[in-house]
């Protein structure tokens, strides 16, 4: 275990002397004579000592535009400095790094915290200045220097941040906890520990979320024992964290906590037994799917037995789709079913005969997600039967059906879906019509190329990126220029999928025009 009374010292002997640390005004006198004092910071921070060779390590520019750019953040208006910090951000300028810390004690929390974000895109050339702030007097710059150092990643920052587990101020010792999560150094395990102890519930929540992160057996048992926190926000983490430990040990605790928790504590134990995998969770986990009081443990019970995956539960949650009134509900056991029906295939014929009524289920208003949920497990199974009940779903009323039936279709090894397939792309609603192009580039049927060609002009960006990402696994050379023509759409994507995630048009097109050239050179 990592001496930390010994590190203090070491670590305070290492910091910059307390100049260094960016004072603030209070809020009255921050604005007041504003300009004056924006001036004055702006050339304290422009003349700083940031050593040369450490800035040749990085690739930040000096830009003659910093000086303007940086009274925007003294501006009275917190999106115009929110704005700001967001430019400061793109631009990197190492320059920026001390007036974007002096904001870490600005009166507005969302303010502080995107300045925090925004000097952890730096890299290492704001590790010696966050570890300052790290240092501060100032409880405002200690808890966003802790939230600046978690996002920075560099595990330099581990003592530094281990000290701040002993921080006077709880919140700042919560962030520390949260920090040393994310930089998934073993040296925290201990001290993080002996932090579920901690006086402040949200230090204890943060430690336990950490320890889950840091993937160590050590924190088994100190977990478990949280599962006798007296709060209940405690206890939820501790389950989580156990769950990504993955030790099946805890499965048994784990069922004897289920019969008395609370409602959001139930759904967090049969989330970790799902994820669990043990067959000691069966039984239960069906018990809940089929009689507990609150809807949502239902749900969340049916979707942890097809993670389960045994096929014992086929049968009853069978017998359920035609009892229950509950449309979501029968969704859930529907995708289930088509779980379970990938993994035991001698049952995918009963399966069929029970699942195809549903794919034209009208009988409630949520009965959409019915069908939805019956369109995606027919498409798992891959069988030819399920084809002309799945096109004729192209034409459902609602939107939702439409684009979970194009991409059911593509697991039907059948020629005959691409025209239907590309009938799509025209489609009133824009999810339908970037669904139709996901589906038609993993079909690999080269008909579509001049369909998703056209697709490039579409109105929607999520469209755009679809038909673009679709290309790039069906395109020739021949296709490139009408790709490059997308290469300044700056269009956020925002969808489900999880790799796109704050992605532009403009990347999905680079990775497509990648693709097609390596493609050209291999052939």
């Amino acid at each position: 275990m990592i001496d930390i009374e010994h590190s203090l010292d070491q670590f305070i002997a290492d910091l910059n002397s307390e100049d260094d640390v960016v004072q603030l005004p209070t809020n009255g006198e921050r604005r007041e004579n504003e300009c004056e004092r924006a001036i004055g910071s702006l050339a304290a921070a422009l003349n700083s000592d940031i050593a040369s060779d450490q800035l040749a390590s990085e690739t930040y520019i000096n830009d003659d535009r910093l000086p303007d750019i940086l009274i925007g953040l003294y501006h009275p208006r917190r999106q115009h400095r929110l704005e700001t910090i967001y430019a400061l951000a793109e631009l990197r300028d190492a320059r920026a790094i001390k007036p974007l810390i002096s904001l870490f004690e600005d009166e507005g929390g969302e303010v502080s915290l995107a300045a925090a974000h925004a000097v952890a895109t730096f890299g290492s050339v704001a590790m010696e200045p966050l570890l300052a702030a790290l240092a501060s007097k100032s409880v405002d710059q200690r808890y966003c220097a802790a939230e600046a150092l978690g996002e920075l990643g560099d595990k330099r920052a581990v003592v530094a941040l281990l000290i701040a587990t002993r921080d006077e101020e709880p919140t700042v010792r919560a962030q520390a906890a949260e920090a040393l999560g994310k930089l998934g150094d073993y040296r925290a395990v201990e001290p993080l520990i002996a932090m579920l102890h901690d006086d402040y519930t949200d230090a204890r929540c943060k430690a336990a979320e950490a320890l889950g992160l840091l993937c160590d057996a050590r924190a088994v048992t100190p977990l478990l024992l949280a599962l006798n926190d007296k709060k209940e926000r405690v206890r939820i983490e501790a389950i989580h964290s156990l769950a990504l430990l993955g030790d099946r040990v805890v499965v048994a605790p784990l069922l004897a906590l289920l019969s008395d928790s609370l409602y959001y504590e139930r759904i967090e134990i049969i989330e970790a037994l799902g994820a669990l995998n043990d067959e000691q969770a069966i039984e239960p986990l069906l018990q809940r799917a089929l009689h507990d009081k609150e809807k949502r443990v239902r749900q969340e019970s049916v979707a942890a037995l097809g993670h389960v995956g045994d096929e014992r539960v086929i049968e009853p949650l069978k017998v359920a789709l035609t009892t229950t009134s509950d449309s979501f509900l029968r969704s859930y056991m529907i995708k289930t079913l088509g779980m379970l029906g990938c993994r035991y295939v001698e049952h995918i014929s009963c399966l069929l005969v029970a699942l195809l009524p549903w794919l034209s289920d009208t009988s409630q208003g949520l009965s959409y997600y019915v069908r939805a949920a019956a369109a995606t497990a027919l498409g798992r199974f891959g069988d030819i039967r399920a084809l002309e009940p799945l096109l004729a779903r192209l034409d459902d009323e609602n939107y939702y059906v439409r684009a979970h039936a194009a991409r059911a279709l593509v697991d039907i090894p059948d020629c005959r879906i691409i025209p239907p397939l590309i009938r799509t792309l025209s489609d009133a609603h824009p999810s339908v019509r970037a669904m139709g192009a996901e589906a038609l580039g993993k079909c690999g049927d080269r008909r579509a190329i001049d369909p998703l060609s056209e697709l490039l002009k579409d109105e929607n960006g999520v469209v755009r990126a679809h038909a673009v990402e679709a290309l790039g696994f069906l395109g020739t050379v021949q296709t490139l220029p009408l790709l490059i023509s997308l290469q300044s759409d700056n269009t956020l994507v925002a969808t489900n999928k999880p790799d796109w995630q704050c992605r532009t048009v403009k990347d999905v097109v680079s990775e497509a025009i990648e693709r097609i050239t390596m493609r050209g050179a291999l052939s």
